[in-house]
């Protein structure tokens, strides 16, 4: 009778835990995912971005119309404005202006494009590696909007003068030897520029953060 009973205790508990897993599994997957709200709203108006990076933080140089490129098409796939107006334009004025050292106000530069705002984002890290044997892509920048009629920054809203927000973006698992070939490092620091660009994007609208998103870095 004993041994009837330990093994009537033991079905029943196995059971029970299984149950309970079956339970949390189901109200992890019903529960509500983490939403971030947009942290300012573009108006819909004429809009260009503009990448900075004279400090040359980003290798290569092309990165910049990667990351500007992102922004761009993200803002586009979420219709967040009708009208945006190719990075590389603003690019090509600002190159123009620096090799005569002339550096032109924000609101210039988009003018000069037609853009009516102007997203602005300065380069402040970008790195696929911090010890140069371990893979560890990190990218950070600052990002400020620009109205470009009015002359101002619209966000963020601050009395310091030249503020902004930083944006963060990390790629997780990758493969350690993916920074030992010049073409894998090329492809890594692609993917993080890209990365880089939607974490930009997603600062204008409704979008989803944690639980279902953290599983999605590649393998």
């Amino acid at each position: 009778m004993k041994r009837i009973f330990l093994c009537s205790l033991v079905f029943i508990t196995f059971f029970a835990l299984k149950g309970c897993n079956v339970v949390a599994g189901v109200s992890y997957a019903l529960s509500e995912e983490p939403q971030q709200e947009a942290l300012f709203v573009l108006p819909d108006v004429p809009t260009v971005v503009f990448v900075d990076d004279r400090r040359n933080i980003l290798h290569p140089a092309r990165l910049r119309r990667v990351v500007a490129d992102e922004i761009t098409k993200v803002l586009l796939e979420n219709k967040l404005v009708t009208t945006v107006i190719a990075p590389q334009d603003i690019l090509r004025v600002s190159a123009t202006k620096d090799r005569y050292g002339e550096l032109l106000p924000i609101d210039q530069l988009g003018n000069a494009v037609g853009a009516s705002t102007v997203i602005y984002v300065e380069m402040t890290a970008f790195a696929l590696t911090t010890n140069g044997k371990t893979p560890n892509p990190v990218a950070n920048c600052r990002v400020s909007v620009y109205d470009v009629n009015n002359k101002a920054r619209c966000f963020p809203i601050s009395e310091i003068k030249n503020d902004s927000h930083p944006v963060l973006a990390t790629i997780k698992n990758v493969d350690p030897y993916t920074i030992h070939t010049v073409a894998s490092s090329q492809g890594l620091a692609q993917e993080l520029a890209i990365d880089l660009g939607k974490r930009v994007a997603e600062m204008f609208y409704l979008h989803y953060t944690g639980r279902l998103g953290e599983n999605l870095d590649r393998k």
